[in-house]
């Protein structure tokens, strides 16, 4: 962790001059910031930072630099990688972050539901920030320093680390949390030899660029709900109403850990499945599991909760990776994605949507292939 007890920003850019109400948004958030010109960043700086946050373009008219080729960078993921380098050579550990205002023109045909992790991976980055949104940007700028900085200590002190539940406040005293921290375990976090090696960094790019995007142990309003079993819509009404002993208790479900900001809001897993198994437990015998869910709702909320209608339903996706809606199993086709994790939740398409858009039936798994055209008769 940086000699500061406030995380730290270093800021790579070639007009430091314009950086000013950046900064001072950046500082009233609690952060140490510095800003420097590419030519000028020496190894204090590494040294100081938990995030390095760089543009994508310089203009290197006022930069001075030799003109050799292999002795200057082209941009700022050349320049990233640069960092990165002397961040090694130095044993420093700082979360590398692009500053674009060109991600669409980054990122081309990458879905865009997870084109910021996916390319910031391909990149080598820790995350990539969009220019335009100056209080979003730094509400995740701080997140990242916070997170990356939070890290150091549990790394270098293994006994505290607790298999990354004190840095995903993952609620100890929650009668599911030994089942969340297994599931944590199935996604094969880097919290061990690769761990201590990064000082963190591995754990950090894992939980941003695997974790976060794709359904696993934490998921997404729409994959809540239908754990639930209700709409969206009704999920996101009582969880948003105060007055709601129901929306009281799901509102503990929430994930409110370091990098929390970066993605829409997401929830436990093992706590909703808890609460469904708590409903049905809470309910008589005698009633059929949906019967029971309308049960325990009801008397939780205060009035009739609705019920989705599939018998299996799954959570479907689009072409570009994005959650688009709910659909019983049977009308559906599973995919195969593009460095979808494999301890991600099976993805789903519905079958009328694969047959008629060819991204997502050029992503349609192997086995489920045959369900597209089951009439075709190839002679």
């Amino acid at each position: 962790m940086s000699d500061q007890m406030r995380p730290s920003v270093l800021i790579i850019d070639d007009h430091p001059e314009e950086q000013t109400a950046a900064v001072a948004v950046l500082r009233h958030t609690g952060l140490d910031v510095e800003v420097c010109l590419p030519n000028k960043v020496v190894d204090a700086h590494l040294r100081r930072a938990d995030v390095i946050a760089i543009d994508q373009y310089y203009d290197w008219h006022l930069v001075p630099h030799p003109n050799e080729i292999a002795y200057w960078p082209q941009d700022g993921l050349a320049l990233a990688a640069v960092i990165s380098r002397r961040l090694a050579a130095l044993e420093s550990h700082a979360a590398i972050v692009l500053r674009t205002g060109e991600l669409g023109k980054l990122a081309r045909d990458l879905p865009r539901a997870a084109r910021v992790p996916l390319l910031s991976a391909q990149s080598g980055l820790d995350w990539i920030l969009e220019k335009g949104e100056d209080e979003n940007t730094s509400t995740k700028l701080h997140q990242l320093a916070a997170g990356a900085a939070s890290l150091r200590p549990f790394i270098h002190d293994q006994s505290s680390w607790n298999e990354g539940a004190t840095w995903l406040k993952l609620p100890e005293d929650a009668l599911w949390s030994d089942s969340a921290l297994a599931e944590v375990q199935v996604c094969r976090p880097p919290e061990h030899v690769v761990a201590r090696y990064t000082a963190g960094n591995a754990w950090l790019r894992w939980f941003a660029h695997r974790v976060l995007p794709f359904p696993s142990f934490l998921i997404s309003d729409l994959k809540a709900a239908t754990v639930l079993g209700i709409g969206l819509r009704e999920f996101q009404s009582i969880v948003s109403e105060p007055e709601s002993e129901m929306g009281s208790e799901l509102r503990k479900l929430a994930y409110t850990g370091s990098l929390s900001g970066l993605v829409d809001r997401r929830w436990w897993r093992a706590g909703i499945e808890s609460f469904v198994d708590t409903a049905l437990l809470d309910s008589s015998e005698e009633l059929e599991v949906t019967e029971a869910l309308s049960d325990y709702y009801e008397r939780l909320h205060g009035s009739p909760v609705g019920l989705l209608s599939q018998a299996h339903p799954v959570v479907t996706i689009d072409a570009d990776y994005a959650e688009d809606g709910v659909a019983d199993a049977m009308d559906c086709v599973r995919l195969a994605p593009d460095l979808w994790p494999v301890f991600a939740d099976e993805p789903w398409a519905l079958r009328q949507d694969a047959i008629d858009i060819p991204d997502l039936a050029a992503m349609v798994s192997r086995g489920d292939r045959g369900r597209l055209h089951p009439m075709d008769v190839i002679s």
